[in-house]
């Protein structure tokens, strides 16, 4: 099955799941990723649609009513108690995947799934599930695949001149209002980005590449915090970022200057971040969490690093 799911495949579920593409286009190999990589937070609204396709493969349709965990509403005593659960809703499709799949709807039996595998074990509470869907389905294994085109590295040496010529650049971009500056501490030098990043709102730039102020940023927090240099390297094409030691939060130099000199938010941002920043290992060390809802700070926890 891994060799038929090929790249243009991963995009197409990556894109479904992100809400880029509709999930209606995607082909029975690619449903049966999607079901395994959809956050169930986000709502059921796919599955509404899905499972009343006569096409969904029947390993597909037990791997979602598995998803769905139905052993929990086996605690309840009658469905007008169920009724009165704030995962009421689950519950009714997790029904309609039942009806359907025992009444032999799905015909299809390409990808096996095996309950017992993942969801069961000797504690759990079955005994409001009906026989058949605790049972292994036919066909091949397809478990989860890795559907990011992405991965952390290290700069190599071209991309580490390129990094140093942007940091002298954007020391000449503020030497511009503040002919005074000289780059010695990061402290001095984050104020002085803010106070580039005002004088410069609303004024031609011209040939001033203001994005470069991005990576004088990041090299103070290179310095203040040790965050490493990083290339968040995709498919397409890669952006270079400062990360944490353990590689699980990325800043990267397209957003932190573009998202204050247009006003999208204070300047003052970028010393909040710099000092917030410090002893910061995973979003939970962090006193307060603006930065990646307005794209600052991303999570890079799932993706592979490659030294």
């Amino acid at each position: 099955m891994e060799e038929l799911f090929n790249k243009k495949s991963k995009n197409r579920v990556l894109k479904a799941v992100n809400n880029e593409m509709s999930y209606q286009k995607l082909t029975a190999l690619e449903l049966h990723q999607f079901v395994q990589h959809w956050n169930y937070d986000d709502g059921l609204e796919p599955f509404e649609w899905i499972i009343k396709q006569k096409n969904l493969d029947k390993g597909t349709a037990l791997c979602l009513y598995w998803m769905l965990q139905p052993d929990y509403f086996c605690r309840f005593k009658n469905e007008d108690e169920i009724k009165e659960d704030i995962n009421y809703e689950t519950y009714q499709l997790i029904k309609e995947i039942e009806q359907r799949y025992v009444s032999g709807f799905y015909e299809s039996e390409n990808f096996s799934f095996d309950p017992e595998e993942e969801f069961l074990d000797e504690y759990s509470n079955t005994k409001c599930i009906p026989s058949e869907m605790l049972l292994k389905s036919p066909g091949n294994v397809f478990e989860r695949q890795d559907i990011e085109f992405a991965f952390l590295r290290k700069p190599n040496e071209k991309e580490l001149k390129t990094i140093n010529t942007k940091i002298e650049d954007a020391t000449k971009i503020i030497q511009i209002s503040n002919p005074d500056f000289l780059y010695k501490e990061p402290e001095d030098a984050i104020k002085a980005i803010i106070e580039s990043v005002e004088f410069w709102k609303e004024k031609e730039l011209g040939k001033i590449k203001i994005k470069n102020l991005s990576y004088l940023w990041m090299d103070c927090v290179h310095k203040k915090h040790r965050w490493d240099w990083i290339i968040w390297d995709w498919e397409t094409g890669n952006n270079i970022g400062v990360t944490n030691a353990t590689k699980e939060l990325t800043c990267l130099s397209d957003t932190i200057i573009n998202h204050t000199i247009d006003g999208f938010q204070e300047s003052s941002i970028l010393y909040d971040l710099y000092k917030d920043l410090e002893g910061v290992n995973n979003f939970y060390d962090l006193k307060k969490d603006p930065y990646s809802g307005i794209g600052l700070l991303f999570s890079t926890d799932h993706l592979k690093f490659r030294d």
